[in-house]
């Protein structure tokens, strides 16, 4: 038998990668939730951080931290120190931002896996038009 205390770690552990209407037992388990854990996972690897993060006084969860983050326009500062030094950081702006689409509050404004693919080609392969302004940027 496990030792509840392991087990609990490992529920709460499980709750930083549940969307918000599992809470409602009525709701279906939908592509909408795994988008959402989807969005929970990029976020975790980008920044190396947990999901959620229980402290002494306080639990910080990270798509708010996140989040706030990017309305400060310091989204760069969350990026892992072990990332750091291996690319870019600013690459890891939209990589963030889609997993912060991902992981919404509200199901209808999460992408479908289509679209999040679709968003992962444009993001490792610009247009043309965007890699001809980054050159000109360069130039000048």
């Amino acid at each position: 038998m496990l030792d509840p205390c392991v087990l609990s770690s490992k529920i709460q552990s499980a709750l930083g990668y549940m969307a918000p209407e599992f809470a409602c037992r009525t709701v279906k388990i939908t592509e909408k939730c795994d988008i959402y854990s989807f969005g929970i996972l990029i976020l975790e690897v980008v920044t190396g951080k947990r999901p959620v993060e229980y402290m002494e006084d306080d639990v910080v969860v990270l798509c708010d931290k996140v989040r706030s983050a990017l309305d400060d326009g310091k989204v760069e500062q969350c990026v892992d120190e072990n990332l750091k030094g291996n690319f870019a950081t600013e690459e890891a702006v939209p990589v963030i931002k889609l997993g912060l689409v991902c992981a919404s509050q509200v199901p209808s404004k999460r992408p479908d896996m289509a679209e999040v693919i679709n968003i992962l080609e444009l993001i490792q392969c610009p247009s043309e038009e965007q890699e001809q302004e980054q050159e000109e940027e360069e130039i000048q």
